[in-house]
């Protein structure tokens, strides 16, 4: 779900990002999961002193990082929470000029009123009585607890709408080793499902293919993510692909970067 958004971010970090015990000018490379509207070599020339690498999946980003081919992962803070929970060699930096805040909402196609619609509704009346907060709390605050699967109950003759996973921000958006879809966002989906009277069935697909197994109909909706409307210096929707709706917001968070303890990379 990283996006073009991120790299606004990096103009301010990484212009005075350097690896202190080696070359001032040191590139610095850095990861981040596929953006759907730029390539890496568009993103570079936004950045000073960094060098950006797409990723498909979060594993493959991972194995990157531990291996020396990149220097920093570009990620958002509970899913860096997550990741130094399993490695204590890594670290995590939230400083920033400008710190950037996403909103997490569901995509899905344009034509596709009454869905989105129902999501909305669902969406407030959850944040209303407090459902929202509990399920951050359990799935995102105590996420260690909860690496189990989450079930989402079948409703008798209900209609079946298709949901896009990519398992590629742990805790958030995440798959277990056996397949089996856990963490806040399908936590998300099963209250929604209860609320609008459907049925959902979870399909897991890669994070860069999102828009494209959206709006050929593979699925129904995908899990998104877009700029908020009062961040001035950030165009509102401007990732949001032609043909494409998103649903109120319901999860923000922070943009940070990860790399590990060892270096002594700062930002």
């Amino acid at each position: 779900m990283k996006k073009i958004i991120l790299l606004l971010m990096i103009i301010f970090m990484i212009s005075g990002c350097g690896a202190s015990q080696s070359d001032d000018k040191q590139t610095i490379k850095i990861g981040t999961l596929t953006q759907l509207n730029t390539t890496p070599e568009q993103a570079t020339k936004l950045i000073s002193g960094g060098e950006m690498n797409f990723f498909d999946n979060f594993n493959s980003m991972q194995m990157a990082l531990s291996s020396g081919n990149i220097n920093v992962i570009q990620t958002y803070g509970s899913v860096a929470k997550y990741m130094a929970a399993q490695n204590s060699e890594l670290k995590i930096s939230e400083s920033q000029t400008v710190p950037l805040v996403d909103n997490f909402c569901c995509a899905m196609r344009e034509d596709d009123t009454a869905l989105k619609n129902s999501f909305d509704t669902a969406i407030a009346a959850m944040k209303s009585d407090g459902t929202l907060d509990a399920l951050v709390d359990k799935y995102v605050t105590h996420f260690a607890d909860n690496t189990v699967p989450v079930d989402i109950a079948k409703i008798d003759g209900a209609e079946t709408i298709e949901v896009g996973i990519t398992g590629d921000l742990p805790m958030l958006d995440y798959v277990l080793p056996d397949g089996k879809p856990a963490g806040f966002n399908t936590a998300v989906l099963s209250e929604i499902s209860k609320r609008i009277g459907k049925n959902i069935e979870l399909v897991q697909i890669e994070s860069a293919a999102r828009a494209a197994a959206l709006t050929s109909g593979q699925v129904d909706v995908v899990f998104w993510v877009v700029v908020p409307a009062d961040e001035s210096n950030r165009p509102k929707d401007f990732d949001v692909p032609a043909g494409v709706a998103v649903t109120d917001p319901y999860y923000q968070d922070i943009v940070v970067n990860v790399n590990l303890s060892s270096l002594d990379i700062d930002f």
